[in-house]
């Protein structure tokens, strides 16, 4: 694997504000970066997802807590690209994303970017993904209190011909599931108001909204928290960082087998 540009200092706040942005979530790869500026080979890399890249940074979600300071190896699949970009850059800044054993939201600066790859940002930049048309037979409902990722989903799954109905929190979703008739429900666990099993056990145990996929996705990865998942009705169980198109996959399949039942 090709060595990467080391980071540089940041940009200002105000500079990485300004400059513009892509908010669709992206497929990447993570993980530290040794100090000859390449991917340690023992150290396996990390499916994830990224939102608000810029050519200044992005946002990555990992399962690892990385230090602030610490210098990460990002590869992320672009659309109409052949080969994933391959990045690194700096963790500047980390927040817990969930409530769960593992989640967390990481910062990431850039380091000096080849004219090649600025120019492929910039060309996405100003041509983003177009909305495929809709179908009312692929009506998600999708559940985050992020709204980073919550946004960065929508935007995806509406580029894959979805019609995306989105909440915030536990009531919310209950109210959603019950008034907009999706036909599968993306379901975050740790939610405010009432959990995404609360609200899964509620619209599966109730007649009239059992025929909905739920997935549940979430951080939580311990086999409790996946039997529970089950138990009160899921039909899978993703856990985070996930991998976007395979997200993606996963729906159809469900949405596939609602049909044929």
């Amino acid at each position: 694997m090709a060595t990467v540009p080391q980071p540089a200092s940041a940009s200002g706040p105000s500079e990485r504000r300004q400059a513009p942005r892509y908010h669709m979530a992206l497929d990447a790869v993570c993980g530290p970066l040794a100090s000859d500026g390449r991917h340690p080979a023992d150290h396996p890399l990390e499916r994830t997802v990224t939102v608000n890249l810029s050519e200044g940074g992005l946002c990555v979600y990992s399962a690892q807590r990385y230090p602030i300071g610490a210098q990460l190896y990002c590869a992320i699949t672009l659309p109409g690209q052949a080969k994933p970009v391959e990045i690194s850059g700096t963790v500047a800044w980390f927040q817990k994303s969930d409530d769960g054993e593992f989640g967390y939201k990481l910062g990431l600066e850039f380091g000096p970017l080849s004219a090649e790859v600025r120019q492929t940002f910039r060309t996405l930049f100003e041509s983003p993904l177009p909305k495929a048309a809709s179908s009312r037979a692929k009506k998600l409902l999708l559940v985050d209190d992020d709204p980073d990722l919550r946004h960065a989903l929508k935007l995806r799954f509406e580029s894959a011909g979805f019609e995306v109905v989105t909440a915030a929190d536990g009531l919310e979703a209950l109210r959603k599931g019950r008034e907009e008739h999706p036909n599968i429900i993306l379901l975050d666990l740790m939610l405010p108001t009432l959990t995404g099993f609360d609200v899964c056990r509620l619209l599966k145990f109730d007649p009239k909204f059992r025929h909905i996929p739920v997935i549940l996705f979430t951080a939580k990865s311990r086999e409790d928290d996946m039997r529970t998942g089950y138990a009160v009705g899921a039909d899978a169980y993703v856990t985070k960082p996930f991998d976007g198109k395979g997200l993606i996959e996963k729906v159809e399949e469900l949405l596939a087998g609602s049909r044929d039942a």
